[in-house]
């Protein structure tokens, strides 16, 4: 297996290498996909409340944009925060390294 594949950083028990910057485009689907079941979710619940009351039902409906809009920038906003911290320890070893061949 090679060293920079996903397997080889998979079963890498130093942890010198990150995989978390090869998976984080998969996490953004994922996150993507949960907005999106949760505001159909909404839609969904908003309709069948409109059977009980009608405005409550309808705010619940016009309300499935703004629950998907929110979710998707707190999930990209925490990715963004998870790449960030990578990407320091990843310049840090590399500042790390050259020091050390001073």
């Amino acid at each position: 297996m090679q060293n920079g594949s996903l397997m080889g950083k998979l079963f890498d028990f130093s942890f010198k290498e990150f995989i978390t910057l090869q998976i984080i485009k998969y996490l953004y689907i994922m996150g993507i996909v949960f907005a999106a079941i949760t505001a159909l979710s909404t839609v969904g619940a908003g309709f069948a409340t409109m059977q009980y009351s009608f405005w409550s039902g309808l705010g619940g409906i016009l309300m499935a944009p703004v629950v998907f809009f929110l979710l998707l920038l707190i999930v990209r906003l925490l990715l963004e925060a998870l790449v960030a911290t990578f990407r320091i320890a990843e310049n840090t070893t590399i500042l790390v390294e050259r020091n050390a061949k001073l």
